[in-house]
This record gives structure tokens, C-alpha cells and sequence, in this order.
């Protein structure tokens, strides 16, 4: 177990694994990246809020996607466009960390980062964070990948940021535009916004208090960013 530091302050550990299984237990006992939509309301696939507090008390096994075609498609990929992302963009050196990291002023927060960056001219940490998707056609790009990332994708690099204590993050995705059977990659810069890491940590921190507190929290939620 390491303890990493930023300006001389310590911002989170990293807690090893070696199997699947001692993953999915680590998971299970924080709240990550993927999960904090779900508490904000914003998931767009799930809003199941009953069903994660089930998941973190162990009243409920995590459903194993990994075989979910989508799923399946996006870890394949991953390595693939990370090297993508080395060669294009040399301002960075690139890392990865197979390692939990778990905030340390707020403990039950963690994340699990597909990639490391190092701003090579100013020495800054940031967040890599690799993403597939679908658009079936120009308004659903338009929608949902154009200009920005979609909002489930924003709280989760911002949760990653709270964690790290880091200052900045790249979404990089591969884009398949089924109408034209083409793919495009975009690049989003995304830089850490205080107030809504502030809205997350509030919500995560009334989340919780249900899981330590073994109490059901209501099913609705939903809280504005």
C-alpha cells in the first residue's frame, strides 16, 4: 500500500489486487467512478439507486457485464487507444496504474484509472480516461458527443479528480457513427470544476451514510450539475 502526496499533502493510497476477485471486493467496500452517476441521478442506463445500496452492504452480488458485447468491445479496445492516444499526443507521458486508489479524506471514495498522464513541460498529473461508444445516427452525436462529453462520463472524471486531488483529465473515445459504418476519435480536456466535485462529495457522503447506517435509501434522486 502507497500513499501519494500533492504540494506536500497527502491526497489517497493505492491498494493492490491480483485477481478479479479481489477487484470486485475492493469495489464493493467504496464508492467509484462508475457508481457516482447513479447516486447523482444522471446515469442513463441506470438509476438504480436501491440496487448499488444492495451492492455496497453485500445483500447483492455485482452483475457481471464483462461479457456484454458493448462491454467487451470497449476493454478490448482500450490498450489500442491508449497507444493511439501516446502517439499523438507526445506532450504527455502516458502510465497506467493497476491499482485502486482510495481518497483519503474521504475513504469510502475510490478510482480506478485507465490511464496516467504527465504533462512533460509542467510536471502535472492528469486523468486518461478511455471510452467506446455508438451514435445510430447525426442527431444522437449531436446530442450526446459533439461538443462535450455526456454528463454521466463528466461526473465520473470528476470523481476520479476528487480522489487524485489532480487538476486535470482527457476523455479520449473512439465514436462509431453506425450510419456511415465509420469511427471518429475525439480528444475532451476536462478540467476539474470545484463546485460540482463539491455537489459529488456532498451527494456521495448522503449516499453512504445509508450504506454504514445498513438503512435503504429512497429510490429517486436526482441532484442538478
Amino acid at each position: 500500500m502507497e500513499f501519494k502526496e500533492i504540494g506536500g499533502i497527502m491526497q489517497y493510497r493505492e491498494i493492490e489486487y491480483h485477481s478479479k476477485e479481489e477487484w470486485h471486493s475492493i469495489r464493493r467496500k467504496h464508492i467509484g467512478g462508475s457508481d457516482c452517476s447513479i447516486i447523482m441521478g444522471h446515469n442513463p442506463y441506470n438509476e438504480d439507486i436501491q440496487e448499488l445500496w444492495r451492492i455496497k452492504t453485500g445483500r447483492e452480488k455485482q452483475k457481471d457485464i464483462s461479457d456484454v458485447p458493448a462491454v467487451k468491445n470497449g476493454i478490448l479496445q482500450e490498450p489500442h487507444l491508449r497507444g493511439i492516444f501516446d502517439a499523438q499526443y507526445p506532450e504527455f507521458k502516458v502510465d497506467t496504474l493497476e491499482k485502486t486508489l482510495v481518497s483519503l479524506k474521504y475513504p469510502f471514495m475510490s478510482a480506478n484509472l485507465d490511464g496516467v498522464l504527465e504533462d512533460k513541460t509542467s510536471k502535472e498529473k492528469g486523468i486518461l480516461e478511455i471510452k467506446t461508444a455508438r451514435c445510430m445516427n447525426w442527431k444522437q452525436f449531436e446530442r450526446d458527443w459533439k461538443n462535450e462529453v455526456p454528463l454521466h462520463y463528466h461526473l465520473q472524471v470528476q470523481h476520479y479528480l476528487a480522489v487524485t486531488g489532480w487538476k486535470f483529465a482527457v476523455l479520449f473515445a473512439n465514436i462509431k457513427l453506425e450510419w456511415t459504418d465509420e469511427s471518429i476519435l475525439k480528444r475532451f480536456n476536462i478540467e476539474r470544476d470545484e463546485d460540482d466535485i463539491k455537489e459529488i462529495i456532498k451527494k456521495e457522503i448522503w449516499f453512504n451514510s445509508f450504506v454504514i447506517n445498513d438503512i435503504e435509501p429512497p429510490s429517486k434522486t436526482k441532484l442538478m450539475i
